[in-house]
């Protein structure tokens, strides 16, 4: 059988699966009305926004929705949180997100305790209050009340779902290390350096007591650097390409997408 004959039978069962998750998993027009003006959704054009529609269908039915602490989950509050979720996805296609299972909804922020080793190899015991987490082959966790602010600002640079989702996207790479699964078209050396020099940047400027260009969370790590960075590629464009422009453009041929391009339409 030729290559192409077996790419079209793939394509047509591709294509059957999505018209399957698409039937049982429509998003009606009535929900889609208020999604479709979110921050970080509202500029998109009409195609991009009928392929985010069928990624949060498809995230819908493959990942399992679970409030915490009695928090009850609407079919809306879910609609809120794929819609987001699937931003960062919404060129790269679903199967970014097949590493885990379940995402986990707290009402407010969270306090979590646990052992950490810092530099120096050093172990402490910390205990942190967070509005997400992702752990490695474990859920996603985010709190309700920071994606309702998050839905809703303009320009932040602040977005706990795609923070969260892009940790998943980095994991993918055995671990979170600020560096995930890079595209044959790109080049792995190249990420590596411009990531590493903007990372090194931000920390020389928070140690020497000047103002950090994004929020200072990116300096905990590379990892956390690449989420923050992520985020402010698809709420606060402008800043990051503004003091990070090679992160930009990074992050632009990564994503495939260009959110800055797509304020000034």
């Amino acid at each position: 059988m030729s290559k192409n004959r077996k790419f079209n039978i793939w394509l047509k069962i591709e294509n059957w699966r999505v018209l399957r998750v698409w039937r049982k998993n429509t998003i009606r027009f009535s929900q889609w009305e208020s999604i479709r003006q979110l921050a970080c959704i509202r500029f998109m054009s009409a195609t991009e926004k009928a392929r985010l529609r069928l990624l949060m269908a498809m995230l819908l039915q493959q990942k399992k929705f679970v409030g915490v602490q009695g928090l009850k989950l609407t079919s809306n509050m879910k609609l809120i949180i794929a819609a987001q979720a699937c931003v960062p996805i919404l060129k790269l296609g679903i199967n970014y997100y097949s590493g885990f299972t379940q995402v986990s909804v707290y009402p407010t922020a969270f306090w979590i305790e646990r052992d950490e080793q810092d530099a120096a190899g050093v172990v402490h015991h910390v205990r942190r209050l967070l509005s997400g987490e992702s752990w490695s082959h474990g859920p996603v966790i985010i709190a309700w009340d920071e994606v309702e602010k998050d839905s809703q600002r303009e320009n932040s640079g602040h977005n706990v779902v795609i923070h969260e989702f892009v940790h998943k996207i980095d994991m993918l790479n055995q671990s979170a290390n600020g560096v995930p699964p890079i595209p044959t078209e790109m080049s792995a050396n190249e990420w590596q350096e411009i990531f590493s020099k903007a990372y090194k940047i931000l920390n020389d400027r928070i140690q020497h007591h000047h103002k950090p260009y994004i929020n200072a969370y990116a300096a905990s790590s590379p990892a956390e650097f690449f989420a923050v960075a992520s985020e402010y590629f698809f709420t606060a464009p402008e800043k990051l390409t503004l003091h990070c422009h090679d992160v930009y453009i990074e992050l632009m041929s990564f994503y495939r997408q260009n959110p800055l391009l797509q304020r000034v339409k």
